[in-house]
């Protein structure tokens, strides 16, 4: 590296302070000198604002992800760690024009970022569809290339431009990990706010990502007296294979026969493989079955056994440290876990039992507890979890099977056989959720399959990709097990002010993942609420109307409503979805259900049909909630508990839960799964967990962790998002 390109680094671009509000201007003509963007051009480029007072540029290089500077998203007391930003932060993706109203904002969820640079990766809260990510270039910068930068950084005359602005820029050295440049015409300088900002060439018509701007001296921008010329920027032109990597969603690790670990990463979109990893280290034990429960977390057994927790604490190279936990697991055979809490194991007499994780670190017998037999019977060669309370095997003949748990009792499991034969060459079946399957094969070859509503217990529309496999060869472990998509409980709310709350709770640890409510209102007042999917509510008013309200966004939350409401007479004052296609409601007594034809339903009398009266007076409970297929989760006033299960017209069953404790509830929510929720009249919302709901007791209820209490201060009409409702957006990386 030059000394010229050394010396830059005293003048950081960590991205202007801004008082929101306060600092503005009319449209910019720099990155120092430069002509303005028009509208829709270089769309990939972001505005990204940290903390809500700091704001620098990023650009997108996946729907998912945008790239910025490792320094704009740095609280400026610690390093920026892999996780959740130290500072709510936002972008908006695409808006050449800030005053507009064009592109995407989101939230930034999470950061990855690079071990030796100032560069950051940045997940944001949902898919941007609309906007072309931008390209990696593939070749270094050369000196004397010209390049463009892009920003909405201070110019020689605003200090908060309201428009994208870019100029022509001329490579002047290259370096190991960063690029210096400099104006190409008089004037064109890098600012505060523009760090973070793409530094592209155009290759064949196509803008190409060389760099992201890092730092300047700044020369010529707004308040600046330094001299000195030139910036230098992060090169990008040789991390196609770490991006890649961290942005790739299908992580799997395995044990090796001789004790190392391994670790892969396939893109579930393509079935690319983007990394493959061993450790140097073996595990210091004989592994018997494994489970993965996140990230950096899995639980290994061995034939003694003793169940180990093994910290991963590297992924390049691989590294980990292991930990005993408990004793106990010696009949164990096949382990999996389903990313919402619960660890299946199948016993070597053909038992299933499920274990209740309530950490995300098990430590000790504690945090592995509410032991359940499900039942006998499970001679599944392999065993993997695609979804919350679902555990997929493949038998004997080569069936492939798919069965729902739901705890002991003469209904603990439901099955559903999706193909009849082609699966016995499996030796180890992987989900990590979302309908994507892969299967290796004795001969060391991993599969791949996409199930398109993988819960709906048919096999028809599985596709297979025979000719375009992960892997033809190689994979060798002894033990596979995929991270699940650990998802989340999705809680929407409306006040009577008509505003919607959206609400991530962690199903394991019961904490606020997110928490959001809409600047818009829905334009009535809300009288019930039911949530279908994971961007589809259904909403009456005080008037007897339906409308369907689309979700598209969380974070921020913004929604759109039908203009015109489905129909009338909906004077439905509790309503609910079990995920199953039915949605029950209580109307002037009345007990109903109706058959969701539709994710979107459009017209009531063909997308909402079968309207069936289940009870035709007297039902006068205070709350509702769907709990399963068929199944409701009531209070009474005077405290009592109680699990309906409707079949048809006069066609219901009822088992008292509870006969008092419940009296003050004044909602009730529930995504299945037994995870129940009640709010109270003081706005405060106490989680609890039945760990077999549908045995008709609940003497197996207890407070959910950590205390059961979420928080205070929620919306008095809440809906859960059912665990089975598909379409699902709500992975988690």
């Amino acid at each position: 590296m030059s000394v010229h390109v050394l010396r830059r680094w005293g003048a950081a671009l960590t991205g202007a302070v801004l008082a929101a509000g306060v600092l503005g201007g009319g449209v910019a003509r720099a990155v120092g000198g430069s002509d303005p963007v028009p509208d829709g051009a270089y769309g990939f480029t972001a505005r990204v604002v940290f903390g809500g007072d700091r704001a620098c540029t990023g650009v997108l290089v996946d729907q998912d992800w945008l790239l910025t500077a490792k320094s704009c998203v740095s609280d400026g007391v610690g390093p920026v760690v892999r996780g959740a930003p130290g500072k709510p932060t936002s972008a908006v993706i695409g808006r050449t024009d800030l005053t507009g109203t064009a592109g995407q904002e989101r939230a930034v969820v999470a950061v990855v970022p690079h071990p030796d640079r100032n560069l950051v990766l940045a997940r944001l809260s949902a898919p941007v569809t609309d906007v072309a990510p931008v390209g990696l270039a593939d070749t270094a910068p050369g000196v004397s290339e010209t390049v463009m930068v892009a920003g909405y950084g201070r110019t020689a005359t605003e200090w908060v431009p309201d428009r994208l602005h870019a100029a022509a820029f001329t490579v002047e050295d290259v370096a190991a990990a960063t690029v210096g440049v400099v104006g190409a015409s008089a004037g064109a300088t890098v600012c505060r706010g523009d760090a973070g900002g793409p530094v592209f060439r155009d290759v064949e018509g196509a803008s190409v990502l060389v760099a992201v701007s890092s730092t300047s001296w700044q020369k010529g921008c707004l308040g600046e007296t330094e001299t000195r010329d030139g910036a230098t920027a992060t090169r990008v032109d040789d991390l196609g294979a770490w991006v890649g990597e961290q942005i790739a969603d299908v992580q799997i690790f395995g044990v090796l026969d001789d004790g190392r670990l391994t670790y892969s990463v396939i893109d579930s979109a393509t079935g690319e493989l983007r990394a493959d990893r061993e450790s140097a280290a073996s595990l210091g034990f004989v592994p018997k079955a494994m489970a993965t429960l996140n990230e950096d977390t899995i639980l290994v057994t061995d034939p003694d056994g003793k169940m180990h927790r093994v910290d991963v604490t590297g992924t390049d190279p691989l590294t980990f440290t292991a930990t005993w936990v408990m004793s106990g697991w010696s009949p164990y055979d096949r382990l999996t876990y389903d990313g919402y809490g619960s660890l299946y194991g199948i016993l070597d007499n053909g038992e299933l039992r499920r274990r209740t994780l309530t950490t995300e670190k098990p430590s000790s017998a504690e945090h592995i507890s509410r032991g359940t037999v499900i039942g006998t019977g499970f001679g599944l060669r392999a065993i993997t979890s695609p979804g919350a309370g679902r555990i997929l095997g493949n038998a004997s003949g080569g069936r492939l099977l798919s069965y729902t748990i739901h705890g002991s009792g003469a209904e603990a499991w439901s099955r559903d056989d999706l193909a009849a034969s082609g699966w016995s060459a499996p030796t180890q079946l992987l989900s990590p959720g979302g309908g994507h399957y892969y299967a290796r094969t004795s001969s060391g070859r991993l599969d791949r399959y996409r199930d398109v509503n993988p819960f709906d217990g048919s096999g028809s529309d599985i596709q297979s990709f025979p000719n375009d496999p992960v892997s033809s060869s190689g994979w060798d472990q002894i033990l596979l097990s995929a991270r699940p998509w650990t998802a989340l409980v999705s809680v929407y709310g409306v006040n009577s002010d008509g505003r919607i709350s959206y609400t991530a709770l962690d199903p394991v640890t019961g904490a606020k993942v997110a928490s959001t409510v809409s600047e818009q209102t829905l334009g009535f007042t809300p009288k019930a609420l039911a949530t279908l999917n994971s961007d589809t509510l259904l909403v009456t008013t005080e008037t007897g109307s339906l409308h369907r309200v689309d979700i598209t966004g969380t974070q921020p939350l913004t929604f759109t409503r039908t203009a015109e409401r489905l129909g009338g007479g909906w004077t439905h004052d509790l309503l609910v979805y079990d995920g199953h296609g039915s949605l029950f409601g209580r109307a002037g007594g009345k007990w109903l259900r109706y058959t969701v034809t539709k994710a979107k339903p459009a017209n009531p009398a063909t997308d909402l049909i079968n309207g069936t009266t289940i009870v035709s007076s007297g039902f006068g409970v205070p709350t509702l909630a769907a709990t399963g297929e068929g199944r409701l989760l009531a209070t009474t006033n005077a405290g009592a508990l109680i699990a309906y299960t409707a079949v048809g017209t006069n066609d219901w069953s009822r088992a008292d839960l509870a006969t008092s404790g419940w009296g003050n509830a004044t909602a009730l929510f529930s995504p299945g799964g037994g995870l129940y929720y009640r709010r109270d009249g003081n706005g405060v919302v106490t989680g609890y967990l039945d760990t077999s709901p549908f045995n008709g007791s609940g003497t197996d209820i207890t407070p959910y962790t950590p205390t059961g209490t979420t928080s205070s201060g929620w919306d008095p009409i809440l809906s859960a998002q059912p665990y089975n409702s598909w379409p699902d957006n709500t992975r988690r990386w």
